[in-house]
């Protein structure tokens, strides 16, 4: 036999463009299949289009054992452009790619042979194993609908479908994707979002473990032993080949797989705008405006390192969740052509150019992260930094977003904001950064490094609302803000001093402004802030202390009084209400025990596919601050003695656990019953946590805060994980509305935007979006 026997044939060139490589692949076959006649080893290879219309292998049905069969795909050598790869890199890697099965039996996709005990044996293994191409099914099968699409649907499957059939799969092929120790065999769940399932019921033929290249010549029982052992060794070699260019082309680690599932992974923008595909549901009535989301978009970050005699590639990290580089997304409704259309930028990639640059974050302020190893040593603190905010993408701004704000003489923006001073100027339409700056360059008084992420708004007014901390050596000064319209240079509305605290939010009415000075302490003081670089190495929490709520009228531009309440932590109101009759003010917020809230937040556990450690919720507590006009002439008199301070009375108002609130911004800093939150499923329904429950949160909430016995209505899919919800209203009528967020499907490896009817909680639309967007506790804003 000439070695000419063993190349590929021309029937093998449409295979290539097909994405499948041509080279030869030995197959050991099942020592139970029955042994074919030698005629069954002969294949008709009348045309190339044969070859590649057949897909999946024949078995005997007298056979003893049915070969299992499990996917196999190529990705393109680009699939991956990180040390981690972005969350939707397999499904766009693969839209041009195909699935090619093969027996899970197969030593070619592990990467083991067998050795011949006997020249019998060996006649057998060449003859039923030596085989360039698998034969495969009929690729002109039927295409299933989407999993989100109802029955009518005939769509075929979109290139994430196709990602999941290849991540979901069991068996040797997840392996030789390194995904086995991730995805287990045991997970057959069938969900919404579940793959595409094959049929394993096919005709089949007893002839197809054979090869099927007619060049390829049977091994005769003639054959010395020399020609066989070359043979053999040929295949071999093939073998080898074609698992390193697996390897070279599919860059998937088992790790890999797991950050994509987690969804922290890094983000891909889209600075086009694309509409999106309408997988369930009809266009919302009437629904007009644009959604804005903040979130995490970058997380890891490679830089190189110059080694003795090479360069080495690492990655840099974020380790907070809440220090991520932001990507901005705008999802806009015309209800006119009922379309929905999708645009995203990724905000801050000049930070992310300096860190590539200078292998860590080199912080220009003091607690500029909040829980991070920035990978830079003592000295970095004496070098000469650059200018802060000299650059329009130089600044992580991802904590928040103010719609309109009056900024650099113009009020179409839109504005994201930190808590170390920053206002990132955004365009509303294609999302470009404009510029940035901090707020001491709008107004000179506006002095204090840290600030509040989250600005107030008063629609009545037009009035933006901030508090910023000037930390100094023995005490912190706060200095309440505001930017208006009708004064874009802002002014001080008060000032007072208290000890340095994270401050995440705080409330409004009106007349006036509540801010929560939760108890912190830090070791040196002001000394200890500013040598260090993470907000929450600096700060601990104490838990002997009260809560301090600072009230301040906006009237008189001052403080009017000072409640307590005993130790608790908070990141985000929900509302505050003014009543004139008792002349007190009521505020709702999520409260927990302490900040470790903030403290689990870390990517590096979040990532983890059965975390242990949950992202906590906290449960809504009403504080009444009663008699605020009596207990302001008794502060003014007793000249700010806090020992006189009265207490802030609290309850439970609901006692299931959640986070991220909203409401219908209409009943804002007026009496409401209704809030829609982020929860954990499994703990407001009161069932057992499985072990695969993420950390993050996996469902919406809507609860009733006046009356404890209503029910909470829930909506949830398996292994999808929403964003902070955002009420949008229809009417006049509190709940008429739809409720908007964005999930991310872990099965599937994208994110989809699922509107609620607030009444109901039922599905009015589901439609995929063009990329997967990453986990986020950022927020998110409508604009009509």
């Amino acid at each position: 036999m000439t070695t000419d026997a063993l190349q590929p044939s021309a029937a093998t060139e449409p295979l290539k463009s097909a994405g499948v490589e041509a080279t030869t692949i030995a197959v050991e076959a099942d020592t139970t299949v029955v042994e074919a006649d030698d005629s069954a080893a002969k294949v008709d290879t009348t045309s190339a289009e044969d070859a590649t219309e057949t897909l999946q292998p024949a078995i005997d049905p007298a056979s003893k054992k049915n070969i299992e069969t499990a996917p196999v795909a190529e990705i393109k050598d680009d699939a991956c452009t990180t040390d981690h790869p972005s969350v939707d890199s397999v499904a766009s890697a693969l839209e041009d790619s195909s699935i090619v099965d093969v027996p899970q039996s197969a030593s070619a996709i592990v990467g083991t042979t067998s050795t011949p005990e006997s020249p019998r044996e060996a006649d057998r293994i060449s003859r039923n194993l030596l085989s360039p191409v698998l034969s495969r099914t009929s690729s002109k099968a039927p295409a299933t609908s989407h999993p989100l699409q109802s029955s009518g649907d005939s769509a075929g499957p979109s290139p994430a479908e196709i990602a999941s059939a290849i991540l979901l799969k069991d068996g040797d092929t997840a392996r030789a994707l390194g995904s086995a120790a991730v995805l287990g065999s045991g997970e057959s769940e069938r969900t919404a979002f579940s793959p595409l399932q094959r049929n394993s019921t096919s005709p089949v033929s007893s002839g197809s473990m054979r090869g099927i290249h007619a060049d390829i010549a049977e091994v005769s029982d003639d054959e010395d032993s020399e020609d066989k052992q070359r043979r053999l060794f040929k295949a071999a070699e093939l073998r080898r080949l074609h698992r390193e260019q697996m390897a070279q082309n599919n860059n998937l680690s088992s790790e890999d797989i797991q950050i994509m599932r987690s969804g922290l992974s890094n983000a891909r923008e889209y600075v086009t705008s694309s509409e999106l595909r309408v997988l369930n549901g009809t266009f919302p009535d009437g629904l007009r405006g644009s959604l804005y989301l903040l979130g995490p978009g970058q997380l890891d970050i490679k830089y190189n390192v110059q080694r003795e005699l090479e360069q080495a590639t690492r990655v840099f990290t974020y380790g907070n969740i809440m220090d991520a580089l932001p990507l901005l997304s705008k999802i806009s409704f015309d209800p006119i052509n009922k379309t929905i259309v999708h645009r995203s930028r990724l905000i801050a990639k000049q930070a992310a150019g300096r860190i590539h640059m200078e292998h860590g974050v080199n912080t220009k302020v003091p607690g500029a992260l909040y829980l991070t190893d920035t990978n830079q040593t003592v000295l970095s603190k004496f070098i000469p930094k650059a200018q802060h905010h000299a650059t329009p993408e130089g600044e992580c701004c991802s904590q928040g977003i103010e719609l309109f704000m009056p900024l650099q003489g113009s009020s179409q923006t839109i504005v994201c904001t930190n808590h170390v001073g920053a206002l990132q100027n955004i365009d509303p339409a294609d999302l470009r950064p404009r510029s940035t700056v901090d707020f001491k360059s709008v107004n000179s008084a506006f002095k204090g490094a840290l600030s509040c992420p989250h600005m107030q708004y008063d629609s009545n007014t037009r009035e933006h609302f901030t508090v910023l901390q000037d930390v100094g050596f023995r005490s912190t000064t706060y200095n309440v803000v505001c930017i208006s319209e009708t004064q874009p240079e802002g002014y001080v509305v008060a000032s007072f001093a208290a000890q340095a605290s994270v401050l995440h939010s705080f409330a409004i009415t009106q007349d006036y402004i509540i801010v929560p000075v939760y108890p912190y302490d830090s070791p040196l003081g002001g000394m200890s802030y500013r040598w260090s670089d993470s907000l929450l190495e600096t700060l601990s929490f104490e838990h002997s202390r009260p809560v301090m709520f600072y009230i301040i009228s906006r009237e008189y531009r001052r403080v009017q009084c000072v409640y307590q309440a005993p130790a608790f932590f908070a990141l985000h109101q929900i509302n505050a209400v003014q009543e004139s009759a008792t002349d007190s003010v009521a505020i709702d917020m999520v409260t927990y025990d302490d900040d470790t809230v903030l403290r689990r937040m870390q990517i590096k556990d979040l990532r983890k596919s059965n975390s242990a450690f949950p992202v906590p919720t906290g449960v809504v507590r009403r504080f009444q601050l009663n008699g605020i006009t009596m207990e302001a002439t008794k502060y003014v008199g007793s000249k700010g003695n806090l020992s006189l301070i009265p207490p802030a009375h609290s309850r439970i108002v609901r006692t299931e656990r959640i986070e991220l609130c909203c409401i219908n911004p209409i009943v804002a800093a007026r009496p409401y019953t209704f809030v829609y939150a982020l929860g954990h499923s499994e703990t407001l329904r009161g069932q057992p946590t499985q072990s695969s429950v993420g950390a993050m949160y996996n469902c919406i909430v809507k609860l009733n805060t006046n009356d404890s016995s209503v029910e909470p209505l829930i909506w949830s899919r398996t292994h999808c994980f929403p964003s902070e919800p955002v009420f949008v209203p229809r009417n006049d009528t509190e709940d008429d509305g739809y409720v908007l967020s964005v999930f991310f499907d872990s099965m599937r490896i994208t994110s989809c935007l699922v509107v609620l009817d607030a009444q109901t909680f039922n599905e009015v639309l589901i439609a995929q979006l063009p990329a997967a967007i990453p986990l986020s506790f950022g927020h998110a804003k409508f604009a009509i």
